[in-house]
């Protein structure tokens, strides 16, 4: 699913100056791409620290400020064509019919659009449009801030969907269909990246508003990990420096090691290691709440190692208040999904082909409730 480094992934207008710019700085040009594995985790990871402090935020808000870019416009165009079963929507989308059962869009939940950067540092190379790397991972993190309770929409990085594209001056050039991790190359490998890949999850998610974003590079994992003081577990496998049923503490570079490798020569090492990954996080969560609890003011510590390493629309004003409710509240990741679809061999590269009639019926049970 994740491709390595290849020029041709990216805009032709940007790859003559790319191939010159690594022409002059080889090193550069020969930088070790991380693995998915350890894009994923930084995500994760960055996105525990950022829901905790924008839950504090919204408690102390009035609910009418929840969405700061609220444009709920559900497009159903295409579902249920076939069989009759076209959903009919009212309102924008706050209420659906469908099958049946009619539905109310909830307007507790928060959206945050979360996106893994394949690079070392969010910027532009040389100032070149178009070298900002991809979203190698892109996920939406669906907070429902009355019950506390998150879910986990994954984008598959080949997933084709309508991007914006520009020229290397930043001109608009035309609306095409390509894979959604390019959206991210198109900007300025910061915020305005990061606005067009959320303007291309928006068309993709049939118009549900994405309401703030986060997009973090690659080596935030072990500053986070050891600004809650290490994380400790006990061993899933025995593999490297690790033993099964060995109870360690984590810190710095271990921690990306028990998430991160795997014996290649076992063909059930990925799902192994994504066992360690889910007890990873899980541990994460135990360890910085109990933190938080003892000190308030490791929010802020957490928000400023996150920083280092992401850029978002959510600044450190917001999250100045906590509030003890916050803290209380029973916070936890308690689903994750992938945008239904499946690959297919493109002409050049892979592509994920998402099944629309799917794909709705995962929003509504993400974003609705029955009535």
């Amino acid at each position: 699913m994740f491709s390595r480094f290849k020029y041709t992934e990216y805009p032709k207008s940007i790859r003559k100056q790319m191939i010159e710019r690594d022409k002059k700085n080889p090193e550069k040009g020969r930088k070790k791409k991380r693995s998915a594995a350890k894009i994923v985790l930084a995500v994760l990871l960055c996105l525990f620290v950022l829901l905790i402090l924008l839950f504090c935020f919204l408690m102390l808000r009035s609910r009418r400020n929840i969405h700061p870019n609220e444009a709920l416009n559900l497009n159903t165009d295409s579902i249920g064509v076939d069989d009759d079963t076209a959903p009919v929507v009212y309102d924008n989308g706050r209420i659906v019919e469908y099958k049946g059962e009619r539905y109310e869009f909830n307007e507790n939940i928060v959206s945050v659009a979360l996106l893994g950067v394949d690079k070392e540092n969010l910027g532009l190379d040389y100032g070149v449009v178009g070298t900002g790397g991809q979203a190698d991972t892109i996920a939406l993190a669906l907070y429902d801030t009355s019950t506390g309770n998150i879910k986990v929409a994954v984008i598959p990085r080949d997933t084709m969907a309508e991007i914006n594209t520009y020229d290397t001056a930043g001109g608009f050039l035309d609306i095409k269909e390509g894979q959604i991790c390019l959206s991210y190359a198109y900007g300025d490998g910061r915020e305005s990246s990061c606005e067009n890949t959320i303007r291309s999850i928006n068309r993709l998610m049939l118009g549900v508003p994405v309401d703030y974003y986060l997009a973090m590079d690659l080596d935030g994992i072990p500053a986070l990990n050891d600004a809650v003081g290490g994380v400790t577990l006990t061993c899933l496998e025995t593999y490297g420096r690790f033993t099964e049923g060995e109870t360690v503490t984590l810190m710095g570079e271990d921690a990306d090691a028990y998430v991160r490798d795997r014996d290649m020569s076992k063909l059930d090492s990925d799902s192994s290691r994504r066992a360690r990954q889910k007890q990873y996080m899980e541990s994460f969560i135990d360890k910085a709440l109990s933190q938080i609890k003892k000190n308030f003011t490791l929010v802020t510590k957490l928000y400023n190692q996150a920083m280092n390493y992401t850029v978002t629309d959510i600044s450190l004003d917001k999250v100045t208040y906590l509030a003890s409710t916050a803290i209380s509240k029973d916070v936890g990741v308690r689903d994750y999904v992938t945008v239904p679809g499946e690959y297919v061999q493109g002409e050049k590269l892979a592509e994920y082909h998402v099944d629309r009639t799917a794909l709705f019926e995962m929003i509504l049970s993400l974003y609705y409730t029955k009535l």
